[in-house]
Order: C-alpha cells, then sequence, then structure tokens
C-alpha cells in the first residue's frame, strides 16, 4: 500500500533525526564547485522589521569540492540525505572513474559513492519520487528515464531504466510537481497538464489548462496545498498555491506578500524555492539580486548611449565610483492561512544577505543551487 508524503513525513519525524542544513552549490572554481553549508534562523512568529538591505555575510568556507562541468546547475538534484552530481563528464580519457559514473554526495557522512550516471544528457529537469522518495526521474530533450536510488544488485547491474516518452516537448515545459502519493508525476506546459503514473509507468493528459508555478512545486501536508512561486505576470514574486493539480488559473491563488527584493538598488537575477517542512510549514526563498552602488549618475544611465552604459559596467572610471555585485539573499519564512483565507507569511520572514563568489557563472546566478539536507 502506498503511503502519502503527509505519512512519510509523519513517520520519519518519529525517527532519531538530525539537524538540517541549507546547501549552496556554487561553479566557483575552475574545475566546479563548492558546496556551502549554512544555518537557517529558527522560527518566531513575530520578527522586527529590518532594514532593506541586510548587512552580507561571508559565506562559509566550502564543505565538498565536486569536480563537474561548470555551468550545468540543473544537473544537481537531492535525494534523502544525498546530492547527485548528473553533470555529463568531458575528460573521459584522463578520468579515474568510468564516463557514466554519477557522484552521489552524502553530507550526512561525507561520504561519496557513485550510482550510473545519465548517457548524453543534454538538458534534463531531474525529479524526485516514489514511496520513499527513493527514485530519481530525468526529463530529458530525447529521453525519460529513471534510477533507483536502494539498488538491489551490483553496480554493474545499476542502471537508469528508460520510460514512455511524454507527449509533449522537454523545451515546453514550464512547471512539475509530484502528487501527495509520491507515484504521481505532474508536468505542465503553456497549454495543457500531463501525468506520469509511476506504477503503471504511463503517461495521460489530465487537463487542456497549465499549473499556475513556475518550475517546481511541492506538496505541503501540514496544509495539504501545494505551493511554488507564481508564473503569473501580475504576481510574480509571489507564492502561488492550489488544492489540487489541475491546471488552470482558477486552481491557484498567490499569496498575499511579494517575496522578492524591493530594494531599488538590486535588480532580480534568480530565484529558487526550498521547500524546509515542519508542522508549521516553513521555506526559504534563494534570491540572487545584482547590486550597483555609486555616484547617482548611475541612476541616469538608462537615458544615456548604451556604448557609454558598457564602459561605466566596465569600471572606466567614468562615474567616479561604481561598484557591483551580486547577493544570495535568503529568505526564511513559515506559511498559514489568515482569516480571509489567504495564504500569508504573516510577520515570520527573516532575510539574510551573503555575498557570492565572482567567479561564479551567469547560468548558477540565474538558477540558484540549494537544498535542505
Amino acid at each position: 500500500m502506498n503511503r502519502s508524503h503527509g505519512e512519510l513525513d509523519a513517520h520519519r519525524a518519529s525517527e532519531p533525526t538530525w539537524q538540517r542544513h541549507l546547501y549552496l552549490i556554487f561553479d566557483d572554481l575552475p574545475w566546479g564547485y563548492s558546496f556551502r553549508k549554512l544555518k537557517l534562523p529558527p522560527h518566531s512568529h513575530h520578527q522586527p522589521e529590518l532594514p532593506r538591505r541586510p548587512e552580507p555575510n561571508r559565506l562559509p568556507p566550502p564543505c565538498i569540492n565536486l569536480d563537474a562541468t561548470r555551468r550545468l546547475p540543473v544537473f544537481f538534484a537531492a535525494i534523502g540525505t544525498n546530492i547527485i552530481s548528473a553533470h555529463p563528464r568531458n575528460d573521459f580519457w584522463d578520468a579515474p572513474v568510468p564516463k557514466w559514473i554519477m557522484p552521489i554526495i552524502d553530507v550526512r557522512s561525507m561520504c561519496v559513492r557513485f550510482g550510473p550516471g545519465l548517457t548524453w544528457p543534454l538538458r534534463p529537469i531531474l525529479i524526485t519520487a516514489g514511496d520513499d522518495d527513493d527514485k530519481l526521474f530525468a526529463l530529458d530533450m530525447e529521453s525519460f528515464s529513471m534510477v533507483s536510488m536502494k539498488p538491489l544488485c551490483t553496480l554493474k547491474e545499476w542502471s537508469w531504466c528508460n520510460l514512455p516518452m511524454p507527449p509533449f516537448k522537454r523545451v515546453d515545459v514550464t512547471s512539475f510537481a509530484v502528487d501527495c502519493d509520491g507515484c504521481t508525476i505532474f508536468v505542465s506546459t503553456d497549454y495543457a497538464t500531463f501525468v506520469f503514473d509511476i506504477v503503471s509507468s504511463e503517461w495521460r493528459q489530465s487537463s487542456n489548462c497549465s499549473l499556475p508555478f513556475a518550475g517546481s512545486a511541492n506538496y505541503v501536508h501540514a496544509l495539504d496545498i501545494f505551493v511554488g512561486l507564481s508564473k503569473a505576470a501580475d504576481t510574480y514574486g509571489h507564492l502561488c498555491f492550489c488544492k489540487k493539480l489541475l491546471g488552470g488559473d482558477e486552481n491557484g491563488r498567490p499569496s498575499k506578500e511579494n517575496l522578492l527584493s524591493k530594494d531599488p538598488a538590486e535588480s532580480h537575477v534568480g530565484a529558487t524555492l526550498v521547500y524546509l517542512g515542519g508542522s508549521e510549514p516553513g521555506f526559504c526563498l534563494v534570491e540572487c539580486v545584482f547590486v550597483t552602488e555609486g555616484k547617482s549618475v548611475s541612476m541616469q544611465l538608462e537615458e544615456i548611449d548604451r556604448p557609454l552604459k558598457k564602459n561605466v559596467d566596465e569600471g572606466d572610471g567614468a562615474s567616479g565610483s561604481m561598484h557591483r555585485r551580486y547577493l544570495y539573499r535568503l529568505t526564511t519564512f513559515f506559511l498559514s492561512f489568515d482569516n480571509n483565507g489567504d495564504l500569508t507569511t504573516g510577520e515570520t520572514c527573516v532575510v539574510q544577505c551573503y555575498n557570492v563568489p565572482e567567479e561564479v557563472s551567469e547560468e548558477t546566478l540565474a538558477n540558484p543551487v540549494a537544498f535542505w539536507l
């Protein structure tokens, strides 16, 4: 009998637990990625109003360094206490391990084991699902496959299983989510929502509407809703929630608050929503912002010819003093419904800022990699 994610959460809550941390991953190494381990602030119902931009912190030193192809943030996934790197290898002849080996890093034991790698991955969407969240699915341009993280065989026989191709193209995917039973994957395009039944290994179209999320959404057992970032232009930066994954704007409702930075000196680059779980469901929004600080002439650059703007951005001294940098804004909050039935963070938001290493690629800045493990 299949157990719902909520039942699994309750079961796990009764077991001995270890303190979880937020892991941020940056491609700031010449040959790969660094993993940074952060503590998040404790839950409090009433937070004092903070300045627009808290003083940025320095990131802790890396707890793990990984040799993998840079500029590919979408090739990371997490299952249990493991971070999985499904990156393609470009060092086959010099590599100490075979080409199709996939590193699996256990952040609890700080040990690395190797599983079967994807064959010629292009830009896969990696989805964790299954009764115990023990299966990793990869929806790619020309393939759809699955690997179990609980293999019952030797490494030689442990492999990805090819699954039926979906009735849509990978490039058309706008959002996805796993149903509360853990055995159904919902995937949306702009015009329809499709369902993959893990047990029967079959695709079907569930509606002619799209899910209201941008990217992935999570099932929140404590509130019995699905939550993700809204994809609607008029509620950009808000969370969006729905009771059932039916698709269509009428089934999705935005939260009250816009969680993105409101500092006029900060420009939004990318964001990732991380589900923290708990009886009072917590989330952390990891937002990358671009900060430009300098003399007031910088505020007039939009009206100046593009070549001059380029020179100023490159620091030729035209603006007197100009400083530009990237920050990660970590907004931790807890969700509840108010008396009107609206989803709200209440007064629980806590913002932390961290300086981003200069070497991080544009691809990773636009798609922050963060896991709560």
